[in-house]
């Protein structure tokens, strides 16, 4: 499917195939992602930091790969977890996962998704920033 990549930056919600095919064209083409990027940093979700709004299939996939990074199918702490308490108690009260835009990790002028994830109960909100990059999850805020 072909993408309007600039009415795609100023979307305020995207599922997974959009993310996936913005991401591949940031990282294709110098020209098109400079052009891309500052389309999308224009966006007010991103600009103001409230972060592109996942549907909830991205979500929920996103949720059960924090979970599993976390703990073992019977719900026990994995030992090499690399979340702490808080992280863990976002993942175990899903909310939501937004896009809050696009990270370069090191060196690499690859870029990968930040996300934030929220978690709690009504009036115990919090959240975590994080990305992945060659299958490492980093834990940012």
């Amino acid at each position: 499917m072909a993408y309007d990549y600039i009415k795609l930056a100023k979307a305020k919600t995207w599922n997974e195939k959009e993310l996936n095919a913005f991401k591949n064209k940031i990282n294709s083409s110098t020209e098109a992602s400079k052009t891309l990027l500052k389309a999308l940093n224009t966006n007010s979700a991103i600009y103001n930091a409230t972060g592109i709004k996942l549907d909830a299939a991205q979500t929920a996939k996103g949720f059960k790969y924090l979970k599993n990074l976390g703990f073992s199918p019977t719900g026990k702490i994995r030992s090499n977890s690399p979340l702490r308490a808080r992280e863990s108690w976002i993942v175990l009260n899903p909310k939501s996962i937004v896009l809050l835009g696009f990270y370069q990790p090191g060196r690499s002028s690859f870029r990968v998704p930040l996300y934030e994830a929220y978690g709690g109960k009504r009036g115990e909100m919090a959240s975590m920033e994080y990305y992945v990059s060659g299958g490492k999850i980093s834990i940012v805020g």
